[in-house]
């Protein structure tokens, strides 16, 4: 391999690169190899949006109203998952005095964000018009067992 790509005089200059040139060649010899390489990509990447929507999903239920403070202002996150889990956290919540806080996701530029903005001040207003209406919304919501 007198001229192969080993041989370059970049070789030595980019071993990081060499490395996943090397794996990306390996794993495609291998059923569904590039599923690894992307959940590899996916791991590796240091990205901590998915902590921070899994944050928000568990501030659905704290009474705290610190809790719904933090909800209010992650609707303003940069990343789409963190705001979308943050919506539906606010709604799970079903504190109506947070539809102003969600009014302005309306005017988000993803479609998602916008849309479930919209199905939380549907859902809160609902709550503020019909506070009875909790108990059963909260209990529709639930999966049901297979048995039942």
């Amino acid at each position: 391999m007198a001229n192969g790509v080993a041989n370059s005089p970049d070789c030595g200059a980019h071993p990081k690169r060499m490395t996943e040139l090397g794996l990306e060649a390996g794993i495609g010899f291998i059923p569904f190899g590039g599923l690894g390489m992307t959940a590899f990509g996916a791991l590796t990447k240091n990205d901590v949006a998915p902590v921070r929507a899994a944050a928000a999903r568990l501030l659905s239920s704290d009474p705290d109203p610190r809790s719904g403070e933090a909800l209010g202002a992650a609707i303003a996150d940069k990343s789409t998952i963190v705001r979308v889990a943050a919506l539906e956290a606010i709604a799970k919540r079903g504190d109506p005095a947070l539809i102003s806080d969600i009014q302005p996701a309306l005017s988000d530029r993803d479609d998602f964000v916008r849309y479930t903005a919209a199905a939380a001040i549907i859902r809160l207003s609902r709550l503020e018009r019909e506070p009875g209406l909790r108990v059963s919304l909260d209990a529709t919501s639930r999966p049901r067992s297979p048995g039942l």
